[in-house]
This record gives structure tokens, C-alpha cells and sequence, in this order.
């Protein structure tokens, strides 16, 4: 897989990446305090409550002891809920806003809506995770916060705010941290065998077109490239419009800077779950510059629902939605 820089900076990244999903206005609140101890800390290293099997885990605080498998599993953003599930696993406990029908797939939606939740993304709420009893702790995103976290479970930090570590990566570190990687192994392969279905059905389409995933941004902008592009050069797409070879990028455009697309053959754009583009992606699409754009007016800009990257289920079927994308060309 094509490795892929999303944005430069802790602050920058986290934004990106939680705030695609609709955690963003939670950054730079306060965390709650911590005033319920559920566990213990022995040697600096934090002990599951209630005893049982441990094993060493190294995470990007160290090596902790976690439960041989975890089964009571509090995340701290949406992306480690959708890696769990991938995994098998629903967590006990996620952030506000997580399960949301707009956002996810319905099954998905189905499998998250009746969760407890611990807070918005960012401002963990100690008392309602300790009430939870959970055995494990993940979080990728808010090391200051979850610090405190570990006097009522482990809590296993995979660094992804500041990192150049893509969704794949990450999910492998998670996995081992719930001691189900023969389930990602068997994901993996799920989504290998798709890919090189669509390359080998779609090969000349393939190999003559280029294209861009995009999205709408604040203040007259829009946004080159997503960790989609990441699937789309795993199907072997070739990336235009001015992204660097390998990078996924999250590059800032100016409308006016619209004719960097005029090279591409085809587009790809987000859509939320219910079919509807975010409103700063439906001002892009009603921009008379937009319409003007060669790939566009050749009906060759088609929607994505799976834009943000989080499990191989999301990438499974994003190279399907793709399968239909180079159907039309």
C-alpha cells in the first residue's frame, strides 16, 4: 500500500482526521478530571482491574499490561469504533456523535446506535467510562487527556494525530492490541482478492485515465486528495491534478485554482451515508467553475461514500463503489 501524508502538524491532522466525522468542534475543550479509580498502576504500567491474564503491549507510551483478550473496550474516537468492529468487537463505550446515520453505513449505525457514550471526542468523561468498567482503553488522538484514563483501565495510545502512519497501519496496531490480528489477517485478504478482481476486469480503464478525489472547503476553497486516495492507487488509479507520487495529500485550492482538475479524467467527491454532500462540498459543486471542469461536464465526477478511511470494510467497499466508477468511463 501507497504510503500517504494527510497534514502537517499534530493540531492540523487531528483536525482532519476526527473532524470529517463530526468530532472537530470538540477540539480545545477541557477533559474532565479523573476522580473514579476502577484499576491499579504497578511499576509505571497500568494493570487491568479485576485481575486475570495480562500480557505486555507496546504502545507509543511505553509497554503496558493489558487482558490476554479484551472484551470491555472504551474508544476515544470514531475511527477506533469502526476498527473494533472490523475486528469483531463493539466497544462499551464511544464519543458523542459517533453513531450517527448520516455518517455510517447502516449496518454499521445499527451495531453503534444503542452504545454508551463517554463524552465528545477530545473531552473524555472519567466518571462515565469508569461506570463502564472497561478493560482496555484506545485512544490514537488525545494523549494529555487519556493519560489521567489509566486509573480506571489500561489505555493503549497509537499515536495517529502526528504521525505519517496511514488507517492500515493503524488498525494493525489495534488488532494486536485486542489480540484478534487472525481476524484482520482474514479482512485483509477479503480485500486483496476485491482488488485484484477490479484490476483485472477494468485494466485498460484503468491504465488510460487519471483522476482526483476532492472535497469542498471554508472560505472559497476546496481540498485536493483524502486517504481515499490511498484504495484508489491500491486499484492502481494514477493521481493527477498536482499530488505528489505516494502522497495522499489534503492540499488547500482556491476556486480560482479550479484548472488543476482540467488534466483529470475523473473525479471523486464525498457524500454523507444519506446521499447528501457536506455544505462545503455542495457550495464546490454549484460553483459555475466547477461545472466548467472537463471531468465534470463529461459526467465523469462521481460521489463516494466512504471518503474518510478507517477499516478494511470501509476500503472493501470503497473499491466497489470504484468498480462502478470505471464501469461508466
Amino acid at each position: 500500500m501507497e504510503r500517504s501524508r494527510i497534514l502537517s502538524g499534530p493540531v492540523g491532522r487531528r483536525r482532519f482526521l476526527v473532524g470529517l466525522t463530526g468530532a472537530a468542534a470538540a477540539l480545545g475543550l477541557t477533559a474532565c478530571g479523573v476522580s473514579a479509580s476502577e484499576g491499579t498502576r504497578q511499576a509505571g504500567r497500568s494493570v487491568p482491574p479485576g485481575g486475570g491474564a495480562t500480557r505486555g503491549l507496546v504502545t507509543d507510551n511505553g509497554t503496558i499490561q493489558v487482558p490476554e483478550n479484551p472484551q470491555r473496550i472504551v474508544v476515544l474516537a470514531n475511527y477506533e469504533a469502526l476498527m473494533l468492529l472490523d475486528l469483531g468487537l463493539v466497544p462499551v463505550g464511544i464519543p458523542d456523535g459517533t453513531a450517527s446515520e448520516q455518517l455510517l453505513p447502516p449496518e454499521v449505525y445499527a451495531r453503534l446506535k444503542d452504545v454508551p457514550t463517554i463524552g465528545a471526542a477530545g473531552t473524555p468523561n472519567a466518571q462515565a467510562i469508569a461506570a463502564l468498567k472497561p478493560d482496555l482503553i484506545i485512544d490514537q488522538f488525545y494523549k494529555d487527556k487519556s493519560a489521567a484514563l489509566t486509573t480506571i483501565a489500561p489505555v493503549a495510545y497509537f499515536d495517529w494525530a502526528s504521525s505519517r502512519a496511514l488507517w492500515h497501519e493503524q488498525i494493525a496496531k489495534v488488532a494486536k492490541a485486542v489480540n484478534r490480528e487472525n481476524v484482520l489477517a482474514e479482512k485483509k485478504t477479503e480485500y486483496e482478492r476485491r482488488l485484484a478482481e477490479v484490476k483485472a476486469a477494468y485494466a485498460k480503464q484503468i491504465a488510460s485515465t487519471t483522476w482526483a478525489p476532492l472535497s469542498g472547503g471554508p472560505n472559497g476553497k476546496f481540498f485536493l486528495g483524502t486517504p481515499l486516495a490511498t484504495v484508489m492507487r491500491d486499484v492502481g488509479l494514477r493521481i493527477g491534478a498536482g499530488l505528489p507520487e505516494n502522497e495522499a495529500g489534503f492540499v488547500p485550492k482556491s476556486y480560482e485554482e479550479m484548472d488543476v482538475l482540467d488534466g483529470c479524467d475523473a473525479l471523486i467527491y464525498p457524500v454523507q451515508f444519506d446521499g447528501k454532500p457536506t455544505p462545503t462540498t455542495q457550495q464546490l459543486l454549484d460553483h459555475k467553475l466547477w461545472k466548467g471542469v472537463p471531468a465534470v461536464k463529461a459526467g465523469h465526477a462521481f460521489s463516494s461514500k466512504h471518503f474518510v478511511m478507517a477499516n478494511y470494510s470501509f476500503a472493501i467497499s470503497t473499491v466497489d463503489e470504484i468498480e462502478g466508477m470505471l464501469k461508466q468511463l
